[in-house]
């Protein structure tokens, strides 16, 4: 299982020469390496010295994809500006209920007043990327 800490730095080369060991150590041919999955990170995708294009030179047929969560990340950054506000105004929202205990309860029981199939909103944050959808759908219900 291929599962070591990068002891120094976190250049392509770094990641490279692990794998290549790990590879190795266990005997795998690169040969059979048909696909490489990874993030954004420059390190990752450079086409002059990205670990990409290191293992393409090792692997010829091996293809490069760039991971779906990520996908997700990148495609929520292009929305358009009216959706890009309706969110920001949704997000703000959501983030001022769920900031105090208070607001927490009184929104909890303005729902319970409503006969609402939810009573609490998801929290939001950037750092929680993923949880944008669930936050306005959660809203709209």
């Amino acid at each position: 299982m291929l599962c070591t800490q990068l002891e120094t730095t976190t250049t392509a080369e770094d990641v490279m020469e692990k794998l290549s060991s790990f590879m190795k150590a266990n005997r795998i041919p690169w040969e059979n390496c048909c696909g490489v999955c990874t993030d954004g990170a420059p390190v990752m995708l450079g086409s002059k010295s990205g670990f990409q294009k290191r293992v393409k030179e090792v692997a010829p047929n091996a293809m490069g994809v760039h991971c779906m969560i990520h996908r997700f990340a990148l495609a929520s950054k292009t929305l358009p500006d009216e959706l890009c506000k309706i969110l920001e105004a949704v997000v703000k929202c959501v983030n001022f209920v769920k900031a105090g205990a208070l607001n927490s309860r009184l929104f909890q029981n303005l729902c319970r007043d409503m006969d609402s199939e939810h009573e609490a909103l998801l929290f939001y944050s950037k750092v929680r990327w993923l949880s944008k959808g669930n936050v306005v759908n959660r809203v709209f219900d």
